[in-house]
């Protein structure tokens, strides 16, 4: 979808993406229709289709957005975590801790996006570049903080550390359930998160 030429225009679907980014918080799923989108933005139903044809090219869009902006702030999140860190456990757990947070303030976004992508392949597929993408920054950081440390760190015990980080933040916080539906968590979060740091540690460090 280009980009309106129109102060106006942008203004319009700015207020459209904001209602969307409420409905999906709200409900936690894609179980909205464009006529509440409409309502909540107080653009036009009208205005909606001049900009795309159905409701799932407009979560399309929206999620494309979305995950660029989420894909710039783990660049630059996760890829200065961990510089300078006075150990390699130390490094390691702020990048831990640091990607974490970010999965963590974006659920609300992330969860329905998980749920989309069940039944459309381009969601999926833009879900899956970002995934890969937030992935191979972790590996980058965790790398270059073995590297600083003098830990000789294999690429191939960095992804396996990183499937079992991912893994069990991905279950902690629920993505992909539904708002009604509440994660299965047995630990507060900071101890989630320091018990996190201690297996990823120990994941990369082992012989």
């Amino acid at each position: 979808m280009s980009e309106p030429k129109q102060q106006r225009s942008r203004d319009s679907f700015a207020k459209v993406r904001a209602a969307v980014l409420e409905l999906l918080h709200e409900r936690g799923t894609g179980q909205f229709s464009l006529a509440e989108v409409s309502a909540k933005a107080e653009v036009s139903i009208g205005s909606i289709y001049g900009r795309v044809a159905s409701k799932v090219e407009l979560l399309r869009v929206i999620q494309g957005q979305e995950f660029d902006r989420l894909d710039v702030e783990t660049e630059e999140r996760v890829g200065a975590a961990g510089v300078g860190a006075a150990s390699f456990a130390r490094a390691t757990a702020e990048i831990v801790t640091v990607y974490a947070e970010i999965l963590r303030e974006n659920r609300d976004l992330l969860s329905p996006f998980f749920l989309l992508g069940v039944e459309d392949a381009e969601i999926l597929d833009r879900g899956r570049h970002s995934g890969d993408a937030g992935q191979a920054v972790f590996l980058r950081a965790l790398l270059a903080a073995a590297e600083e440390h003098g830990v000789d760190l294999t690429r191939e015990r960095a992804d396996w550390a990183f499937e079992i980080f991912y893994s069990l933040c991905v279950r902690y916080l629920g993505l992909g359930v539904t708002a009604t539906a509440s994660p299965h968590d047995a630990y507060a979060w900071p101890d989630l998160l320091e018990r996190l740091s201690r297996t990823v540690y120990l994941t990369v460090s082992s012989d």
